[in-house]
C-alpha cells in the first residue's frame, strides 16, 4: 500500500447498495446502478437505482419544457447575446402578466410566457 496522507485522492467502491426492497417480479432496470469516477472525486459514485415511473418521468420533462421556456425568453430579453445573458443574469426575468389583462390570457411577450410556464 502507497504512502497516504491529507492531500493523496483514494476512492473506495463497494458492492452497490440497492436501496429500498422493491416488489416480487419486478424489472432489472428498476435496479440497475452504475459508479462515476468523478462523481467519486467530490463524493458518493454511485449513481442509481432511480425510481421515477410515469409521474417522475412526466415531470421531468415539464421541468426541461419549462427550463427551456425561461431560458429562452432570459435570452430574447437581451437579444440573443450570451455574453450579457451571462452578465444580467441576476437580473433578467420572465414577468408576470400586467393587471389590465385580468383573467383573459395576454399576448406571449406580455405575460403569456409566464402563464405558459406556470402551467
Amino acid at each position: 500500500m502507497a504512502y497516504q496522507n491529507i492531500f493523496t485522492q483514494v476512492q473506495v467502491q463497494c458492492a452497490a447498495h440497492h436501496g429500498v426492497a422493491l416488489r416480487p417480479g419486478s424489472s432489472e432496470r428498476e435496479t440497475q446502478t452504475t459508479f462515476s469516477y468523478w462523481l467519486g472525486k467530490i463524493g458518493d459514485a454511485q449513481i442509481g437505482p432511480i425510481y421515477l415511473g410515469v409521474t417522475g418521468v412526466v415531470s421531468a420533462i415539464f421541468f426541461a419544457f419549462a427550463m427551456l421556456i425561461i431560458g429562452l425568453n432570459m435570452l430574447a430579453q437581451v437579444d440573443w447575446n450570451v455574453i450579457a445573458f451571462i452578465k444580467n443574469f441576476c437580473w433578467l426575468a420572465l414577468e408576470p402578466p400586467k393587471a389590465e389583462y385580468g383573467l383573459s390570457f395576454p399576448p406571449l411577450a406580455e405575460g403569456g410566457w409566464w402563464l405558459t410556464t406556470g402551467f
